[in-house]
């Protein structure tokens, strides 16, 4: 099985690793949900359509975007010791500084454009992006020291996609939790003139 899947990084890497966090983001969004309590007695339906818009975001966004981020980075910092303290220390610091906050922001609007509800992006931003990007700051830059000093770059895509389970449960729930309605003046006035 691992020997096909090398064979498969090696003639199609885009489509492999396309099916790769396809799978990821199912297995991720699925435990999120089942975690939450979706299916059981008293909670909620399981939303498939919630699962299927994560699993299309990351066969079409995800996987490529990280294909051509990871081989762009081995290429520009430090070619000639690409698992170096200092390579590793500087891919981290641009994957987290530059990447990541792009990828939260594709993330994001995907989403909501999938969901018919391009018009919310900023509002979603607004209310998700620094809780986000905190939330991979405690677990991305551990991951990639692990990735940028041990993994193949061919096989770095299935390795954030291990680590993105664990992250995917967190994402999802960040990404499918909402706001606190917050009330009116008109209602904080009334509730004011009640008490």
């Amino acid at each position: 099985m691992w020997a096909l899947y090398n064979r498969a990084l090696d003639t199609s890497p885009i489509l492999t690793k396309s099916f790769t966090s396809f799978s990821g983001f199912i297995i991720g969004d699925t435990l999120a949900q089942v975690y939450a309590g979706a299916g059981r007695a008293g909670g909620e339906k399981f939303d498939y359509g919630r699962t299927a818009r994560f699993a299309v975001f990351g066969f079409c966004i995800h996987a490529p975007c990280c294909h051509y981020f990871y081989r762009a980075l081995d290429k520009v910092v430090f070619p000639l010791a690409p698992k170096s303290p200092q390579a590793v220390l500087a891919k981290i610091a641009i994957d987290q500084l530059m990447w990541t906050p792009v990828a939260t922001v594709l993330f994001y609007a995907s989403l909501k454009t999938m969901e018919g509800e391009a018009h919310k992006i900023k509002e979603t931003l607004q209310e998700k992006f620094v809780k986000t990007l905190l939330a991979g700051y405690a677990l991305w830059p551990i991951a990639h020291a692990i990735n940028f000093r041990f993994i193949p770059n061919k096989q770095r895509v299935l390795y954030i996609n291990v680590v993105q389970v664990c992250w995917n449960i967190i994402l999802c729930r960040i990404a499918s939790s909402s706001a606190p309605v917050r009330k009116s003046k008109v209602e904080d006035l009334e509730h004011a003139r009640s008490v």
